[in-house]
C-alpha cells in the first residue's frame, strides 16, 4: 500500500511538471514584480533588472529555465534579452537557432556550454543561450505572452513559453511606480 502511495504521489509530481502551463494566474503578476531584481551596472550607472526564473520540463527530458533580463541606460534606452538555460542528460545537442513567433531571431547567441557530472546514466549536459528582445516587442506581447523554439544540431528542440502575467509583472518592475 505504501509503495502505491509513494508511486502515486511521484507520478503526479511528473505529470505536473510535464510542460510549461499558458495559464498564469493575475497574483503572478504581482509575484513577477517583486521578484524582479534591480541592481546597478558599476560600470555605466545603467540599472539592471533580472526577472525571476520560469522553471520546466519537456517531454525529451530537458530542464529549462529561462527569464528576461534588461538593462536601462541613465539617459532612458532599454535593452532587453530572453536568457535560457537548457540542462538535459545524453551527448551534446549544440543548440544553434531560435524561432521567435515562428519567425528566425536573428539575435541568438550560446552563451556558454559545459558538461557536469556524469554517472551510469550519461552525462549532464548545460548550454545557456540569450536571444535579444526589444521593448516594443515586450509591450507588443504584453496581453498573450509569446512563444520561443529553441532548435539543436540533432534535431531536439524545446519550446518556451513567457506568459502574458510574466511580461506585465516584469515590465511594471521595470517601469517602476507610477506616481
Amino acid at each position: 500500500m505504501y509503495r502505491i502511495i509513494v508511486l502515486l504521489i511521484i507520478s503526479l509530481g511528473l505529470i505536473a511538471c510535464k510542460s510549461n502551463d499558458r495559464v498564469v494566474s493575475a497574483w503572478e503578476i504581482n509575484d513577477v514584480y517583486r521578484s524582479t531584481i534591480i541592481s546597478s551596472n558599476p560600470s555605466n550607472g545603467a540599472k539592471i533588472y533580472q526577472g525571476p526564473p520560469i522553471n520546466t520540463m519537456d517531454d525529451a527530458n530537458t530542464f529549462e529555465m529561462f527569464s528576461l533580463r534588461g538593462e536601462k541606460s541613465t539617459q532612458g534606452a532599454k535593452s532587453y534579452e530572453l536568457l535560457v538555460h537548457l540542462t538535459y542528460f545524453a551527448p551534446w545537442r549544440y543548440y544553434e537557432s531560435a524561432n521567435l513567433l515562428n519567425k528566425p531571431a536573428s539575435t541568438f547567441k550560446v552563451v556558454s556550454r559545459e558538461a557536469g557530472i556524469c554517472d551510469a546514466q550519461g552525462c549532464v549536459f548545460k548550454e545557456l543561450m540569450s536571444i535579444q528582445v526589444t521593448d516594443t516587442f515586450l509591450r507588443e506581447q504584453m496581453d498573450k505572452g509569446f512563444q520561443v523554439t529553441i532548435s539543436s544540431k540533432t534535431g531536439v528542440s524545446s519550446n518556451l513559453f513567457v506568459p502574458a502575467q510574466y511580461l506585465k509583472g516584469y515590465l511594471q518592475a521595470v517601469d517602476g511606480p507610477k506616481n
